[in-house]
């Protein structure tokens, strides 16, 4: 459990550290616009209910190998899907990253003040 909070805290910061930069809320503005227009697209075409929609937009996006049992059953959705995941996966990559970066950056400010705390003490 404290293994848990310990890493939660940490993604919390990297988080908060990642937000401060321009690059990261482009990326993250450009990834809420992909979740919309996914959801939107599949209420309008395949049907679905919107909690149904968004989902499948999310957790096609997440580089695993997670499974659904939602696919597209027209060929219209079945292309936009192949176009939606090409663009949205490379988003959410970059927004992974970045938010390892920002942890990782974090983790060495921390080390850095230790150290130093440790060279006036």
């Amino acid at each position: 459990m404290v293994s848990f909070i310990l890493s939660l805290k940490r993604l919390l910061e990297g988080l908060f550290h990642a937000f401060k930069r321009q690059d990261f809320l482009s990326l993250f503005a450009t990834l809420c616009f992909i979740l919309l227009s996914g959801t939107l697209f599949y209420r309008g075409v395949e049907k679905w209910s919107w909690l149904d929609s968004f989902y499948f937009s999310f957790i096609s996006l997440i580089p695993t190998s997670v499974t659904t049992t939602f696919t597209p059953v027209t060929t219209f959705g079945k292309i936009f899907t192949m176009i939606y995941l090409m663009v949205g996966v490379g988003i959410m990559f970059m927004i992974l990253v970045t938010i390892g970066r920002s942890i990782l950056k974090v983790e060495d400010e921390d080390f850095l003040r230790m150290q130093q705390k440790k060279k006036r003490d």
